[in-house]
């Protein structure tokens, strides 16, 4: 679980809410709730940079950043980034149409949110670097 104390150094007060909101329904035992909040917090934490860079070139910033000009590091983030987003439209986590696929089993909700919550955990010690 990602502590408060982690959360310190995130300046975006909508991302670092989710993000709290999302390990208390996780820590409720609300997994499905927990998963649409972290991935709310994953689509809130892509536009970081917002409004001086666009969502795409904020996502790159983040990366880049994570990766430190490490060519195999950009590429596993990149990757991990396309395949969160890919789930979070795939599954019934924030979409309720009826083509997205259904979660029934708690143990695939656990999965989602420690996927997400891994690259999140990371991403968000690499944030603050204004530099752009």
């Amino acid at each position: 679980q990602i502590k408060n104390s982690s959360l310190a150094p995130i300046q975006e007060a909508g991302l670092k809410e989710l993000l709290q909101e999302a390990a208390k329904y996780y820590d409720e035992g609300n997994f499905n709730i927990a998963v649409e909040k972290l991935w709310d917090a994953f689509e809130r934490l892509k536009t970081y940079y917002s409004p001086t860079l666009d969502k795409k070139r904020s996502i790159n910033k983040i990366i880049s950043d994570m990766s430190g000009g490490k060519e195999p590091y950009q590429k596993l983030f990149e990757k991990e980034f396309q395949e969160l987003t890919i789930i979070g439209n795939n599954f019934r986590i924030r979409h309720h149409e009826t083509t997205k696929i259904d979660i029934e089993d708690n143990r695939h909700y656990d999965y989602f949110y420690k996927r997400c919550l891994s690259l999140i955990s990371i991403a968000i010690q690499y944030l603050g670097n204004e530099e752009f």
